[in-house]
């Protein structure tokens, strides 16, 4: 899980290796995939081989699909068809394992919104060009989507990825701190640097340049730094209530040196989710699962009135433009060619003529809700919300058997999504830790039951 994690954070690098790519990542989480099964049989007594024997088959078919979509490739002649087959392959692949039939019964409405959204991206397939880098995305996306939701949380134990997650970060962080002394320098093909503006962190007197380590953006690792924060907060909580003593300092370490590159990253909305899935755990953490309805029911209520707030322009809130681009891309999705979206397009493009500020022009919706419903429309955007709200509802009625903390982490990357771009349906760093969240939210019940 920790080079899975590490591969993905890489793409997010400046000066990551020119031959690494979208690409590279998929086939990385493509033969994991058998590996995870593999690995899992052996604590089983029931070693279903047919299991392997399709996986296996699959694999070799999508191995073959992404080989040929490497070298951009869709073939002008019984494209439909093409289509509609590599469609079926991503359905059937991420759910193919034990207890297939338990778990199709138990996640029917979460696979059907996998599904339906997958068939409205592969229809915009459909009517692209040979040679499409668009094609390339919607193929290479998918993927990662189906594994990171369906395959990955149901064979790798959350506390693994939560410990992924926070030594993926603490390294990042690790990188990039020695900057403040030194200044920017080289490492291996990597270049450590503070971001070119300076800010004033909410300490008094201290201005200081945003922490970026080797990423491209500091909001990147500020949702990073989130994700191994918040994963450390948990590991060492629970380490210390089981009295596994010798985790805890570890993981307390990890969770001060994330905090601190969070902190320094000055990426508001990770400071927002870190609070929110905090308070959720807290409230668990003292008060047990009958806390959960008391815990983020309000704070689903405070975000809401915040985002509205966000959204009308009232209030001291600096939220960088927020409010008139987020009501473009809402114009934009009114005026959209069909209820399946505009695409895989531009959504810059796309919003721009219903932007009024000119300095606004050209900037994203800075909102993933809204980039998923221009892209595929109210079809594809309800099954998104399906995944996304439906789960969060989902561990609030079914408190008693929920992982309350994978409850409060999808939570906090549920509002964190109203303030960036990235969709669970991306390569981004954000878009893989987001996806994960949510696949061991869904994917939780069927060991808690």
């Amino acid at each position: 899980m920790i080079p899975l994690l590490f591969a993905g954070v890489l793409l997010g690098a400046q000066n990551s290796p020119e031959w690494f790519g979208s690409f590279h990542l998929d086939l990385l989480f493509l033969y994991v995939t058998p590996l995870l099964l593999l690995v899992h049989t052996y604590y089983r007594t029931d070693r279903g081989l047919w299991i392997h024997v399709a996986q296996t088959s699959l694999l070799i078919l999508l191995t073959f699909v992404l080989l040929r979509q490497h070298n951009l490739y869709i073939p002008s002649d019984g494209r439909t068809l093409h289509v509609v087959f590599v469609f079926l392959l991503y359905a059937i692949y991420p759910l193919i394992g034990y207890d297939i039939v338990e778990f199709l019964r138990s996640r029917a409405i979460y696979v059907g919104a996998y599904v339906v959204l997958l068939a409205v991206y592969f229809f915009h397939v459909n009517s692209m060009s040979a040679g499409s880098t668009k094609a390339s995305f919607v193929v290479y996306m998918a993927l990662l989507f189906g594994i990171n939701l369906f395959i990955i949380p149901r064979y790798v134990s959350r506390n693994v990825f939560l410990w992924g997650v926070s030594l993926a970060a603490g390294f990042m962080v690790m990188l990039g701190l020695p900057v403040y002394i030194i200044g920017s320098y080289d490492i291996w093909w990597l270049h450590p640097q503070l971001f070119d503006n300076p800010a004033t962190l909410p300490v008094p007197g201290m201005e200081l340049h945003y922490l970026q380590s080797v990423l491209s953006n500091p909001n990147i690792l500020g949702v990073l730094t989130f994700a191994g924060a918040f994963g450390a907060l948990v590991l060492a909580t629970e380490n210390l209530i089981r009295r596994r003593f010798l985790m805890v300092p570890i993981a307390s370490a990890l969770f001060f040196l994330n905090g601190l590159g969070m902190f320094l990253s000055y990426a508001r909305a990770s400071w927002l989710a870190m609070g929110l899935a905090t308070i959720v755990y807290v409230g668990y953490v003292l008060f047990d699962n009958r806390s959960v309805p008391f815990t983020v029911i309000p704070l689903a209520l405070a975000s809401a009135l915040f985002l509205g707030s966000v959204l009308l322009a009232v209030g001291p809130i600096d939220a960088s433009g927020r409010s008139p681009l987020w009501l473009a891309g809402i114009q934009a999705i009114k005026h959209a060619p069909s209820s399946l979206g505009y695409g895989v397009v531009n959504t810059h493009a796309v919003i721009e003529p219903f932007i009024t500020e000119p300095y606004l022009r050209g900037r994203s919706p800075h909102n993933s809700y809204v980039q998923i419903f221009l892209q595929v429309g109210i079809v594809g955007g309800l099954a998104y919300l399906v995944i996304v709200l439906g789960s969060i509802v989902e561990g609030v009625i079914r408190r008693n058997t929920v992982d309350v903390p994978m409850l409060g982490f999808a939570f906090a990357f549920a509002v964190h999504q109203t303030f960036d771009v990235y969709t669970l349906f991306n390569n981004a760093v954000a878009s893989i830790l987001a996806t994960l969240v949510f696949g061991y939210l869904i994917c939780g019940y069927e060991r808690a039951d």
